[in-house]
């Protein structure tokens, strides 16, 4: 089921003009603290957005993290943009129980050059009872380039 999800979004991404790739570095500070890594695939549609992502997390239990998130641009400063996001993550932890969870938060992207951004999130999960033991934030920053 979760890889489907990430194929449908991933054939979503790239069947629009504007495809946008990004790699980040994330704190996950659910439970215990944890650094990961990940990429990610977009699109935006003028003020709103959709991006499909993997983080993976190797501190403790390993922890790959599939996410699908919508967001919508409510402000801008200068050339920074602020977003507000939701969405849903696939949580697949190795030799323990897998499980969904519910993200919301909110996103900062910064023009460097014509198709390089730099960004920055945060999200809080809430996930199903059997995974709820890695409620909580995450933030992360990256680079994001767009096509």
């Amino acid at each position: 089921m979760k890889k489907m999800i990430l194929v449908a979004a991933l054939m979503a991404a790239f069947s629009a003009q504007a495809v946008e790739l990004g790699i980040n570095a994330s704190r996950d500070t659910a439970n215990s603290d944890r650094s990961g890594y990940g990429f990610t695939v977009g699109q935006k549609y003028d003020n709103v957005g959709i991006t499909a992502g993997f983080d993976r997390y190797t501190t403790g239990t390993e922890l790959s993290k599939y996410t699908l998130v919508g967001s919508y641009d409510v402000a801008k400063f200068g050339a920074a943009t602020v977003a507000v996001k939701g969405g849903a993550a696939y949580l697949d932890q190795k030799n323990t129980v897998d499980g969904y969870a519910f993200l919301v938060g909110a996103g900062v992207t910064y023009p460097v050059a014509k198709k390089v951004s730099l960004t920055a999130d945060y999200r809080y999960q809430a996930g199903q009872s059997r995974v709820n033991s890695l409620d909580g934030g995450t933030i992360s920053a990256g680079l994001k380039y767009s096509f």
